[in-house]
């Protein structure tokens, strides 16, 4: 009986170390991972929260929910790229690539 107790009790360890292990890498996911927005002429925009927060080093008080209210419910006009709202907020062309060329549309837009 006392050998079953040990082997219950080691796999009953392993059980609870795995499922710790996989809420601290849980945890390292930012925000809602990718969010997908339709494009209507220019095609879906599919914004990375992992590029932006990993990459260019962005916290989320940045943005949230002074720029994006943390739902995917925005409807950006072209209008509205070349105001400084929105994702003009960053992308003005100084601190990051500027949304008024033609040629910036396809760093977004995929169609």
């Amino acid at each position: 009986m006392g050998n079953r107790f040990g082997k219950i009790l080691i796999v009953a360890v392993c059980i609870i170390c795995f499922a710790a292990v996989g809420a601290a890498f849980a945890q390292k996911k930012v925000g809602g991972g990718d969010v997908k927005y339709e494009g209507k002429t220019q095609g879906a925009v599919l914004f990375s929260h992992e590029t932006h927060v990993n990459t260019h080093k962005a916290k989320c008080a940045e943005c949230h929910p002074k720029v994006f209210k943390t739902k995917k419910e925005m409807k950006l006009s072209k209008a509205d790229h070349s105001q400084p709202k929105y994702c003009a907020t960053c992308h003005d062309g100084k601190k990051a690539f500027g949304l008024t060329a033609e040629a910036d549309c396809a760093k977004c837009h995929k169609k």
